[in-house]
């Protein structure tokens, strides 16, 4: 008899464990959620200004003083939307992207939290409404958030 009530209770934790998993990763998506649409965004107005200030320096060259891009890829508009917005391309994805690569003189040169406030700027022109808290540099949260039409 206590063979069974050691290996009920296994079971009853083994369930009880994935639940409490796919209760949180629940919690998470809608504190995502709540993020892209709750009090208005993923990033702050003053780290976007920030952003704007720091692609001006760094990044304008290339992708242009409105992000049109020419020489390099458009970071606005319809290339820019077909490529990231496509609902398989995470907020880390594009991190990643422009912290690896940019800019393209010298990669990786800025801070991290630099990059992020470049993140946000390019979230901004792309209509993505700005918020009370500014876009860390956290990979697991950026990674909650998918890139969608808006």
């Amino acid at each position: 008899m206590t063979c069974v009530r050691l290996e009920d209770d296994r079971i009853w934790m083994r369930r009880t464990g994935a639940a409490s998993a796919l209760i949180l990763s629940a919690l998470l998506a809608c504190s995502v959620l709540a993020a892209e649409t709750g009090d208005g965004g993923l990033f702050s107005k003053a780290q976007a200004e920030r952003g704007e200030a720091l692609y001006g320096q760094y990044c304008a060259t290339c992708h242009g003083a409105r992000l049109q891009g020419n020489p390099a890829a458009p970071l606005t508009g319809e290339a820019f939307r077909s490529r990231w917005e496509d609902g398989q391309h995470t907020l880390d994805d594009l991190f990643y992207i422009v912290r690896s690569l940019m800019p393209n003189n010298a990669p990786g040169s800025l801070t991290k939290a630099q990059y992020a406030d470049v993140v946000a700027y390019i979230l901004e022109v792309n209509g993505y409404p700005a918020g009370g808290a500014e876009l860390l540099p956290d990979a697991a949260a950026m990674k909650a958030v998918t890139l969608r039409p808006h």
